[in-house]
């Protein structure tokens, strides 16, 4: 009532000395005082003009953020991406007006909970008030979808229709955009005159550790959002004029950020400052300490290499706190027996419908990468990537014992660390299950790896790229997902199963290719094979894989 009326009061004289007139007068004036009360519930708290302003303020934000992409390269693209962007914001437009025209204003309701937010009126508004921020999100989208439409068209000049982005709104599309540039202090600035700018310093640094081959491309691309991040945020200037408190901004927004900023629809055109502010108060899970302690890194090592180069004096990201690191255990879920139970029943190795149909029952059993890598990963605990780039000389013996060869020495293969180079014994269970044979069948054929029909994807062509992706489809047809459990957990599943079993915490570590700390290091290397095929064999969950097919005696 106070926002309605903009005032804490209604003061009225009952303009009469005598008490009986006046408690008469005071009965009659409560009274009124309802029904004007009622008339002011039923009227909407919200004017046209509110609603503009939020509706307007959202619109020039979002074009102004989207031009600031735009000025920082991180919208290029060629004429096919274009076109995609192009059919992506017809899509949006069409959407959001099918959404007005059905009233499905639900579909607005995080914009609408930015704009109630940032408009300070967070709780005071009534479900029917909240719905009409809504409906007016949905009217000023279709125009903001249209205007983004138009730039990926080459028009930057598109005038909006709806009444509430015709007022005064001129000002706002028409203000250039301006990206800060704070001065630095005294002691931050070096001398030099001819430094690149952070973008330009960043993009090249970024280019020189993937041509000297210290970063593999997908750690250049987190690099790259992390450069991207900072820029947005601090703008872009020579290195030297940044201060420690825009790290320390940095820093303060990567603890804030959802863990899905940067892929969830609903952020998609907002930069992370905004998303920041607008999740602040919501219960969202959060980037990790230690994605956060990654993307800093990044920009720490960036101004080592300009300290070196004469472009920075001061490393403004040097220094930085952050929590612990959970060890590899409390991080992820392991399977447990029950549930590994439950996926070596599930059609993939009870018997499936057909080889595009894997998640239907069926009579047929496939033996392929999709049916040995789990197999192998709780039996060996090996890492998916050392599995799939497995060849067929990897397997082989030793001292008269079956092992996994886990080495770098041929094509692509890439390894976690130096430790991961080790001898895994094979697991009876696994030669029981016919895996060595499986092994002969593909070195007959003449292939050299022993899951050939992986290919590579993602950003550094990982060959269990597209089976990871395959492996979360699968588990949820099957109703076997959990987003704490996926195909790394066997791994955790295998040491815990070790551990049981009374497996010495060196030997697991020699197995999973861990490093052992403190005094026990220094002997560690030299475990003999019969030693690691005792703990291999500690691996003993209790399993129903009667059903699986067996090797033949």
């Amino acid at each position: 009532m106070r926002m309605l009326l903009r005032r804490a009061e209604l003061c009225c004289s009952l303009r009469t000395t005598n008490a009986g007139i006046a408690g008469g007068s005071a009965r009659l004036m409560y009274l009124r005082s309802e029904e004007l009360f009622a008339d002011l519930r039923l009227s909407p708290m919200l004017s046209d003009a509110d609603l503009a302003r939020m509706v307007q303020d959202f619109y020039a934000t979002v074009l102004d953020r989207e031009n600031q992409l735009r000025l920082l390269g991180r919208l290029s693209t060629n004429e096919e991406g274009r076109q995609a962007r192009l059919r992506h914001w017809i899509d949006v437009a069409e959407d959001a007006r099918s959404d007005l025209a059905c009233s499905n204003f639900g579909s607005a309701d995080f914009t609408a909970a930015w704009a109630i937010k940032k408009s300070g009126l967070t709780g005071k508004l009534n479900d029917h008030e909240v719905r009409q921020v809504q409906q007016a999100m949905l009217r000023g989208g279709v125009d903001l979808a249209q205007a983004l439409k138009a730039r990926y068209e080459g028009d930057f000049s598109y005038t909006p229709t709806d009444q509430l982005l015709r007022m005064e709104l001129a000002r706002a599309i028409e203000a250039p955009v301006v990206i800060r540039t704070e001065p630095a202090t005294a002691e931050n600035r070096p001398a030099a005159v001819d430094a690149p700018l952070f973008t330009e310093a960043a993009e090249n640094f970024r280019k020189a550790q993937i041509r000297h081959g210290n970063w593999e491309l997908q750690t250049a691309a987190q690099a790259r959002k992390s450069y991207q991040l900072f820029a947005e945020m601090a703008g872009d200037r020579p290195l030297s004029e940044y201060v420690r408190d825009e790290a320390v901004r940095i820093k303060n927004l990567l603890r804030d950020l959802p863990a899905d900023y940067g892929k969830a629809a609903k952020y998609r055109g907002l930069v992370a400052t905004d998303i920041a502010t607008m999740t602040s108060d919501l219960q969202v899970a959060r980037l990790s300490p230690r994605t956060a302690q990654r993307h800093i890194n990044a920009l720490s090592t960036l101004w080592e290499s300009a300290i070196e180069a004469g472009h920075a004096q001061t490393n403004i990201f040097a220094g930085f706190k952050f929590a612990s690191a959970k060890r590899a255990h409390e991080q992820r879920a392991m399977w447990t027996e029950d549930q590994l139970n439950a996926l070596f029943s599930s059609p993939v190795w009870s018997g499936c419908k057909s080889e595009l149909r894997r998640s239907k029952p069926g009579a047929m059993v496939i033996r392929d990468e999709r049916y040995w890598l789990p197999l192998i990963a709780v039996f060996s605990g090996l890492r998916q990537e050392e599995i799939c780039q497995l060849t067929v000389n990897d397997v082989r013996t030793e001292q008269g014992i079956w092992v996994f060869d886990i080495n770098a020495t041929a094509g692509e293969k890439r390894l976690k660390n130096a430790n991961a180079v080790r001898l895994v014994p094979i697991h009876s269970q696994l030669i029981s299950l016919g895996l060595l044979e499986y092994v002969e069948e593909q070195r007959a054929a003449g292939e050299d790896r022993v899951f050939p029909r992986l290919q590579g994807g993602g950003a550094d062509s990982r060959l269990g790229h597209n089976f990871s992706k395959w492996f979360t489809r699968y588990r949820k047809d099957v109703k076997l997902y959990e987003a704490e459990l996926d195909f790394h957990s066997f791994r955790h599943s295998a040491t815990t199963f070790m551990q049981w079993s009374n497996v010495p915490e060196p030997v697991i570590d020699r197995l999973t290719g861990h490093a052992t700390h403190g005094e026990t290091a220094r002997y560690t290397k030299s475990f003999q094979i019969e030693q690691l095929q005792e703990g291999i064999e500690g691996i003993r969950p209790k399993l129903t894989l009667e059903g699986l097919p067996r090797s033949q005696p």
